[in-house]
């Protein structure tokens, strides 16, 4: 049943014994103790519990503040109690009594309330609040410019690799039977010649295998497989189709090449789109910071208001999916929870997409983004032709009219007009080293040449340069989230994922509208 905090304060209370003013010397400790009753109301989780029935819980109002501290700190669900118990400055913002050691929870349902949030997907709740906090703090203005970007978040599940990565898959298997069967796993592993998987950590470090020898090496992985295929069978004898089953028939399809009665069993070269690396987190894939940087996660997505530096839409999503795929839901969220309509997007060359405009038109925003290089420096771009409007014609930088053309266009791109001029008017140029170092020069005209074009001049501008340098605002932002911590993911999942940074927003969005520092330790 829904606890509620009383709306009195108690006279033995800390921030009452410490006085106004050394509330107000104490920080987002002291600004939580001063607003924390009206920025969340325990009535605003109702949702998550039931209203007539039961015990009376912790005030939900209670556990909200202080995982809004939690995350402040970046502290783990044990060092909360202590903190509960020990921590002036926390029993300050919690208003509770400064002389008892007692703490006002467990650890377990501090854990549970985490749990509810979830299934109940009331995890932005905290972070829609920062967000109104900022809006009735006249921090936002009646229309909005945003700017959007993304970053990497390392993830929280055991990388490894495909020996382990199979060996782990066998256990998840061997324990949703058991569950099935109502069974212990350990026992129907044995019975099935599976326990090798459960004795050790690492199947690949338990095992005796020459790995200069491929031979032995071969061997070893057709006894894995042969594992694989036995654990699946356990599976199809109770006719179970659970994720931990299909996690093992894609780990063995992503990372397996089977062979045939000529040629061994062996692991695939490359790695495979859209790869698994987890066992304990499937939702974590494989992702690049830069051309020479790798990482293995999730990737955030961030929208911030230019004007206040307020974030106001939070999401995550693969780290293979282009950060223009976001664009629509970066917005529509922003609309949501600050009921205005947003004008301006900026971003980076990223967000320079078909896609991504295509996402920002659907939501009537102008989305003026950085645009990428299309030819090598020293070279003629695409804006150094001259192409009609129609883009039937095409004229080179030496004055000379495409020779022929012809329809198509690259794989899964837009379709448009190929113009190709001639060997011999290249071959005799006086402008070739500066066009091609083919024999000839081509030029691609899809149906947004112009378009894009018109972006590039902007974008090169003295006005475009000036207010696309005003995103900076988003990577201060992201700046400011990963002191709190969101750079590595501290749960598993993506979803999860989010609401950690969801809540590290709300602390980043709460300090700016009281004037706080956004770490503890700053």
């Amino acid at each position: 049943m829904l606890g509620q905090r009383k709306s009195q304060r108690s006279l033995f209370s800390a921030g009452v014994q410490l006085g106004p003013k050394t509330v107000e010397r104490m920080g987002l400790y002291g600004r939580l103790s001063q607003e924390g009753s009206s920025l969340f109301r325990d009535s605003d989780f109702a949702a998550a519990y039931c209203l007539d029935n039961g015990r009376p819980s912790t005030p939900p109002s209670l556990l909200a503040l202080a995982r809004l501290l939690q995350h402040y700190e970046g502290i783990s669900d044990a060092q909360v109690i202590e903190r509960c118990r020990y921590d002036l400055r926390w029993k300050t913002a919690l208003d509770l009594d400064p002389l008892s050691v007692k703490a006002p929870f467990a650890k377990s349902t501090f854990q549970a309330f985490r749990v509810r949030l979830t299934l109940h997907q009331q995890e932005g709740l905290v972070f829609e609040k920062s967000v109104a906090a900022a809006r009735e703090a006249g921090l936002l203005p009646g229309s909005l410019r945003v700017a959007l970007d993304s970053s990497p978040v390392r993830g929280r599940g055991a990388v490894k690799d495909t020996y382990n990565l199979l060996s782990d898959a066998i256990v998840g298997v061997v324990r949703a039977v058991s569950l099935a069967e109502t069974t212990s796993a350990e026992q129907l592993a044995s019975d099935a010649g599976l326990e090798r998987h459960f004795q050790a950590p690492s199947i690949k470090g338990s095992e005796l295998v020459e790995w200069s020898d491929s031979v032995a090496v071969s061997q070893f992985l057709r006894g894995l497989l042969a594992d694989c295929d036995q654990a699946l069978m356990l599976a199809q004898r109770c006719e179970l189709s659970t994720p931990e089953v299909a996690l093992l028939r894609k780990i063995i399809e992503q990372d397996i090449d089977r062979g045939d009665s000529g040629n061994p069993p062996r692991i695939r070269r490359g790695v495979a789109r859209d790869r698994t690396p987890s066992v304990s987190d499937p939702e974590m894939r494989h992702g690049r910071k830069s051309s020479g940087k790798t990482y293995t996660g999730h990737k955030a997505h961030l929208a911030v208001e230019l004007s206040s530096g307020i974030i106001t839409a939070v999401t995550t999503d693969a780290p293979g999916r282009a950060d223009g795929s976001q664009v629509k839901s970066l917005v529509e969220q922003t609309v949501e929870v600050t009921k205005r309509k947003v004008d301006v997007a900026l971003g980076d060359s990223a967000y320079s997409s078909r896609e991504a405009h295509r996402q920002a038109s659907e939501v009537q925003v102008d989305l003026r983004t950085r645009m990428p290089l299309l030819s090598r420096e020293g070279r003629f771009a695409p804006d150094a032709f001259q192409v009609s409007q129609d883009g039937q014609t095409a004229v080179c930088p030496a004055g000379h009219e495409a020779t022929r053309r012809y329809q198509g266009g690259p794989k899964n791109g837009p379709k448009g007009l190929y113009h190709r001029w001639s060997r011999a008017l290249c071959g005799h140029c006086a402008l070739k080293s500066k066009c091609t170092s083919g024999r000839e020069r081509s030029l691609f005209v899809p149906p947004d040449f112009h378009e894009r074009r018109r972006r590039e001049r902007y974008a090169r501008s003295a006005q475009g340069r000036q207010e696309l340098r005003q995103r900076v605002v988003v990577e201060h932002a992201i700046a400011r989230l990963k002191n709190l911590g969101a750079g590595a993911a501290r749960y598993f999942g993506r979803a999860k994922t989010r609401s950690q940074w969801q809540w590290c927003a709300a602390v980043a969005n709460l300090s700016l509208v009281w004037g706080q520092e956004a770490t503890a330790g700053a």
